[in-house]
């Protein structure tokens, strides 16, 4: 297992640009859209997962992401406020089905772990270093943050967040106009969570078929169906559209070889509290570890490449715009709500 070594000079960024395609939208325009602002992001960021979400916020199609990754946010300011992205940004049509979610983390308050040394995600902006023992137990995804000795990470909201009622809207049909948060409360847990099969081998996925499959099928699910008052906030089952397949099952996304899960948890304790709970992910976590941990069946010969990260945001480190997005779209389900601030404009 192995974590990585960030800068703690300034924030890294991630940054994560949806584009909602409709199944009625307008395809060709959709996807010059979708060619420009790819052009615009490629040559800059220093990673970026080019994913796809089934469906937008309340209709069928898909949902183009552009998650993003940023050694710093001087150079992802350089990016973001450049004529070129701004002129695109702020020539954007008022119902472009596209939304933005900038996160600018001190790294005292993340982690990154996977199972494999090759750099992914958040691997790719420092060098890679042993976690050591701080694996395999309850709370070593808090103990690997550096803040964790002088902040609880726990959330000042006590009660359960309702979404505003304009976010029940079942319309089909995108808002025009921008809507733009600034405000969050302290402590809210992103995570991402990522799994790639692509070079799975057949002994391999035989053991992972008859052993771990089902577990996390049923873990997923249960994290996706799970509302906000368990603390999930936000959720998206993502996957690389060009990675292949090595299943044929559902829910649709998993069966990529290659997919990510985007979370926005209410604190960390209430991720980690799910996390304990939920017995299939027990269950789960217990077969991983005895077959990919040391001694395992699967330890020096497993291919599969897993990856968690898990990271506490302070307010004033979320930063998000929809433009022209279906009601519902991200955090502007919660842009009614007192704890948030969102401005509305024409």
């Amino acid at each position: 297992m192995s974590a990585v070594k960030l800068s703690s000079e300034e924030p890294f960024v991630y940054s994560i640009f949806g584009l909602q395609i409709p199944e009625s939208s307008d395809t060709r325009a959709k996807k010059a859209l979708q060619d420009e602002f790819d052009a615009l992001i490629a040559p800059h960021a220093t990673y970026i997962d080019r994913l796809v979400q089934d469906g937008c916020a309340t209709s069928n199609g898909k949902t183009i992401l552009w998650l993003s990754y940023w050694k710093s946010q001087s150079e992802y300011l350089g990016w973001w406020t450049s004529k070129k992205v701004s002129e695109f940004w702020d020539n954007l049509s008022p119902s472009a089905g596209m939304w933005r979610e900038a996160m600018t983390p001190n790294a005292s308050r993340t982690q990154h772990m996977t199972n494999k040394n090759e750099p992914i995600g958040l691997g790719q902006l420092g060098n890679p270093i042993s976690v050591g023992n701080k694996t395999g137990y309850w709370g070593c995804y808090r103990h690997r943050m550096a803040a964790h000795s002088n902040d609880t990470f726990t959330s000042p909201i006590t009660h359960d967040l309702k979404t505003c009622s304009t976010a029940q809207d079942s319309s089909n049909e995108n808002k025009p106009g921008r809507v733009f948060l600034t405000h969050f409360p302290d402590n809210i847990c992103f995570v991402v969570e990522g799994q790639d099969h692509s070079d799975i081998t057949p002994d391999e996925k035989k053991y992972w078929n008859d052993n771990l499959e089902s577990y996390t099928t049923q873990w997923m699910e249960a994290l996706f169906s799970a509302g906000p008052e368990s603390g999930i906030w936000g959720s998206q089952m993502c996957y690389a559209s060009d990675s292949g397949v090595f299943r044929d099952s559902t829910p649709k996304a998993l069966n990529y070889n290659k997919k990510v899960q985007l979370f926005y948890f209410k604190d960390l304790r209430h991720m980690e509290k799910i996390g304990r709970s939920n017995k299939e992910h027990v269950e789960l976590r217990s077969r991983f570890m005895g077959a990919y941990g040391p001694g395992g069946v699967l330890s020096s010969t497993g291919k599969i490449v897993l990856w968690v990260e898990t990271t506490v945001l302070k307010n004033g480190e979320i930063e998000c715009e929809y433009v022209g997005c279906e009601e519902g779209t991200g955090w502007m389900a919660l842009a009614g709500n007192r704890e948030f601030h969102a401005e509305k404009t024409c």
